[in-house]
This record gives C-alpha cells, structure tokens and sequence, in this order.
C-alpha cells in the first residue's frame, strides 16, 4: 500500500475533484485504479480522466457523476498497490526505505538516525538526528549521499554541513 495523494476538495458539480500528488512517480492515469481508506476498508476508484491544473491534479472516477457523489471523499488519502519498483532508479528510495537508518561516515562512524525526508524545490533533504539530539539536513544527492545498504546511509558531508 503506497500514499499517493490527497484529495483536497471538488471541482465543479460533475464529481471531479482536487487531488494533491504525493507520488514522484506518474500513478494517476486513465483506467488506473486507486483507493481511500473508509473504517480500514478499501473503497476503489477507476480514473476516468485526469489533468494537471497549477500544482494540483483534477480527477474524474468512473460511475462518479454528480458533486454530491463525491463529497464523502474529501480530505481523504488516496492509496496504491500498484508496485513501482521497476520504475525506481538506481539512486532512488521509497521513503520508508530510508527513514530509521543509520547515518554514518565513510569511516563508519555513527552520526545518528535519520528522520524524514523533506522535499524542497531543489529535490530532496535527509534530516538526521546526531547523537547529540541536534538535527542537520543534508541534501539527498550523490555528492553528499553514498551508498544505502539494509541498515546504513553513508554521507559525504562537507565541513560545516553537520
């Protein structure tokens, strides 16, 4: 199960409506089917039409016609089973393959965890609790990344970085 979106609101009265797009990865197509999570049930929708509009996505769901169709869906996120790892390149991760690893040097010393991603308009920055309870970010690039192993994210940092 992948958290691909957000349903924001409705568009218009024809049961379209506003999707924000947490996926890298093209997930929303005609014929696709998607899902939102009601009480841990599943409830599928096939995309009948999509369209980007400024930084958002505009969905129409098959069957779904009418504004009031669709009302119960706001606010809600949109999932995927949909496997994308042949789409993953060699220097991309899932967030959660990422996130609760170790954080070292190339020497092998330990720095700390790492936390979150947090995506900035440039790509990506991996925040890193040190052992000192402090937090540094570093961007998720190759230059300051190394090789992700099962357990441990080798970084690169340049001085003053962490």
């Amino acid at each position: 199960m992948y958290q691909i979106g957000k349903i924001t609101s409705t568009h218009g009265i024809k049961g379209e409506v506003k999707i924000y797009n947490l996926s890298d990865f093209d997930r929303f197509f005609v014929g696709h089917k998607i899902y939102v999570l009601i009480k841990d049930q599943k409830v599928y929708f096939e995309i009948e039409q999509v369209r980007a509009h400024k930084n958002i996505l505009i969905v129409k769901f098959v069957g779904f016609d009418n504004i009031n169709d669709i009302l119960i869906y706001k606010g809600l996120y949109v999932y995927s089973d949909e496997d994308i790892e042949n789409q993953l390149e060699d220097d991309d991760y899932h967030y959660e393959d990422v996130i609760g690893k170790d954080v070292i040097l190339e020497d092998h010393s330990k720095i700390g965890i790492a936390i979150s991603l947090i995506e900035v308009p440039q790509g990506h920055l991996l925040e890193v609790e040190k052992n000192d309870g402090k937090k540094a970010l570093i961007p998720f690039r190759k230059e300051f990344i190394g090789e992700i192993d099962e357990k441990t994210i080798i970084i690169k940092p340049i001085e003053g970085m962490i």
